[in-house]
């Protein structure tokens, strides 16, 4: 590659710089490519330097890419992509899918499972690194090929996304708890019960709710208890301890055997798009176009 304003630049630094913003680190890039730290560190420097644009920013602790570097870095994956195909020697169709994919998900728990468990059997040769939060999770910063979102709007649109499947977003309580406080009849009935929320997916000041039709309402109402975990919202329903807002595919086995129940489906049941998301890539490899088609077939799992 030649810099029109000054030398060429190595395609090998380009590469190094790739294997520093996926690692994380430049210790951890120097130990994957076998070179001294400083080393990479000068091919770094080099490189912006030749590019006249800062890439990385640096701290004692943490590396983030600059908008120029983000742009960069996508160009850089390009070529290594390219490059490790040359290198196979074999065409994508011919070549079975192997590899390393690291992919982020707010699902946890058996749906994860049985979402995955068919692509690692049929696909022997790849490996996973299943990265679980309920948090949103850029895909460059956490080094993620894919990620799984559970949204009705995509907020970044320089994303490819392929919808996988859907689910139903419900209010939810345990029988206990409803004998001890009644059922509410109205959606401002809920004023006077206790909302175990979830901080990350339906905040800490007010209760918005969404019939099916699409009406919209919104509550002012205090948490009386704040979570960040599907998980643990879950048990404190079940603990008899308040009402929340839960996935249907989350509770189908507590709302099937009774332990907990729906309440004002008038009221709020909204449709919830599931999509996976993925960055525009020239060359995607094989194995994660793979595991994007298995994923499209999982919709009956949701």
């Amino acid at each position: 590659m030649v810099n029109k304003s000054g030398p060429m630049i190595s395609l090998d630094d380009m590469l190094v710089f790739a294997r520093v913003v996926s690692s994380g680190s430049f210790t951890q890039a120097a130990q994957e490519l076998g070179l001294g730290k400083a080393r990479v560190s000068q091919i770094v420097t080099r490189l912006e330097n030749q590019l006249g644009a800062r890439l990385l920013n640096r701290t004692t602790r943490s590396l983030a890419l600059t908008d120029a570097g983000q742009d960069y870095y996508q160009y850089c994956l390009q070529i290594g992509e390219l490059a490790e195909q040359a290198n196979q020697g074999l065409s994508e169709q011919e070549d079975e899918p192997s590899g390393f994919l690291r992919l982020a998900t707010p699902l946890g728990g058996s749906l994860t499972t049985q979402l995955l468990s068919g692509f690692l059997q049929r696909y022997p040769k790849v490996s996973l690194d299943i990265v679980e939060s309920d948090g949103y999770q850029n895909l460059i910063e956490s080094r993620c090929d894919l990620a799984i979102r559970a949204s009705s709007s995509l907020e970044d649109s320089s994303l490819y996304a392929t919808q996988i499947g859907q689910f139903s977003d419900i209010i939810c309580a345990s029988p206990t708890y409803l004998d001890q406080v009644g059922e509410p009849k109205l959606a401002e009935d809920l004023l006077s019960l206790a909302w175990i929320s979830h901080e990350i997916v339906h905040g800490d000041r007010q209760l918005s709710l969404c019939s099916p039709q699409g009406e919209r309402r919104r509550l002012r109402l205090q948490p009386r208890v704040l979570v960040r975990s599907t998980q643990t919202l879950l048990g404190f329903l079940k603990q008899g301890l308040g009402f929340g807002i839960m996935p249907s595919f989350v509770v189908a086995n507590e709302l099937a055997s009774g332990e907990l129940v729906q309440l004002l489906p008038q009221v709020h049941q909204v449709s919830i798009p599931v999509y996976a998301v993925y960055q525009e890539k020239a060359l995607m490899p094989r194995r994660l176009r793979c595991l994007i088609e298995h994923l499209k077939t999982q919709q009956q799992t949701f």
